[in-house]
């Protein structure tokens, strides 16, 4: 019976990251997720590659020869570092810090080499065509194979930008992206398989036939919207509503800092303190207040597991004139503020500014 409730235990404990997911935990991951998903598609290939037989295989490397009238670019490293770039990136995203300038670094001089090797390409082409023929062919030339036009790398390059918005906002639009993402890349992987059936065919028939028409992508872009907004109400703490939104911390007790307020206890541990308390990347207070001319202390409560978070407070110039250190959830900290003068304030979270902010008033 111990083992039975054990494995029951188990198996509610699994169920439980995926009803109630640690977003921290799922976005440091995701490097694993993705050398998992790299891993797999190597074997994939490698397993296709045994069963294709020797007649697919070629007995060597053969030398690219084009058609008459077809220029082929020659091999370059350009695709490499952009990846390279986009990689860093990435992991920058993950891991806040320095290494984010680095891949941002990384990923312009990336660029900045691709379309130099473009440019480069471009004046050797114009060199060799200083002029453009007087006859434009309605098709490849004979024995040249082009496939169709497709929607498949937009829709991808959005599911990238989806994906770095998520990394950005923790929370569902994360789930979003890498959903749209993978609908993308399954849905480009299904079209070149077609594609190469379609060459396999070709090589018994000696007709090649092109594929369909791309169709709009109205029902994966319908339901990606829908998704989207609801994700984007979610993470914004619109849905579902919570009684705390707009309540307000006051540096006495009694109020917000007392008990029934964010749980803290009143005071928050010293006179004239205030609780403010970060979850769901939102703060559970919109105002608070503390007294002219008198240092206070501000409790602060990181609820959000591996999101970083912070308390800044900006004067009317929008200078800081408080810069809380960054916490990672889950985390307390009790902020040490010197006396600021009568006034109106801006209180805010230095990393999500647009999400967590609100409005501090320092009276007499």
């Amino acid at each position: 019976m111990e083992l039975l409730q054990n494995l029951w235990n188990g198996i509610l404990q699994l169920m439980s990251l995926f009803v109630i997911p640690d977003w921290g935990s799922l976005i440091a991951l995701l490097p694993v997720f993705v050398t998992i998903l790299v891993i797999v598609f190597f074997v994939w290939a490698l397993v296709m590659y045994r069963r294709t037989g020797r007649r697919r295989r070629r007995p060597g490397r053969i030398a690219p020869a084009p058609p008459a009238g077809v220029h082929m670019p020659g091999p370059t490293y350009a695709p490499f570092f952009g990846a390279a770039g986009v990689f860093l990136l990435l992991l920058g995203l993950v891991f806040p810090g320095p290494l984010l300038f680095v891949g941002l670094i990384a990923i312009v001089l990336a660029l900045l080499f691709w379309g130099r090797e473009a440019l480069r390409e471009y004046d050797h082409v114009a060199e060799e065509h200083p002029q453009l023929p007087a006859v434009v062919h309605d098709g490849p030339p004979p024995g040249v194979h082009m496939p169709g036009p497709s929607f498949r790398p937009i829709l991808a390059s959005i599911g990238v930008f989806l994906l770095l918005l998520g990394l950005v906002f923790p929370g569902w639009i994360i789930a979003v992206g890498i959903g749209f993402l993978i609908a993308s890349l399954l849905g480009w992987l299904n079209d070149a398989g077609k594609e190469w059936h379609r060459t396999v065919d070709a090589d018994t028939t000696g007709h090649l036939e092109n594929g369909p028409e791309p169709r709009w992508p109205k029902v994966l872009g319908l339901v990606t919207v829908l998704a989207l907004v609801l994700a984007v109400a979610v993470t914004a703490g619109w849905l579902p509503p919570r009684s705390t939104v707009g309540g307000t911390a006051t540096g006495t007790p009694g109020a917000s800092g007392a008990p029934g307020g964010s749980g803290a206890p009143a005071g928050s541990g010293a006179p004239g303190g205030i609780a403010i308390t970060a979850q769901n990347v939102a703060f559970n207070v919109k105002t608070i207040s503390a007294s002219a001319d008198k240092p206070f202390q501000i409790a602060f409560d990181n609820k959000d597991a591996g999101t970083p978070h912070d308390v800044d407070i900006l004067d009317s110039t929008g200078a800081k004139a408080f810069d809380g250190a960054v916490v990672t959830g889950p985390a307390q900290k009790t902020y040490d503020v010197p006396a600021l003068k009568a006034g109106t304030y801006k209180f805010e979270c230095s990393i999500h500014p647009a999400l967590m902010n609100g409005q501090l008033t320092v009276g007499g």
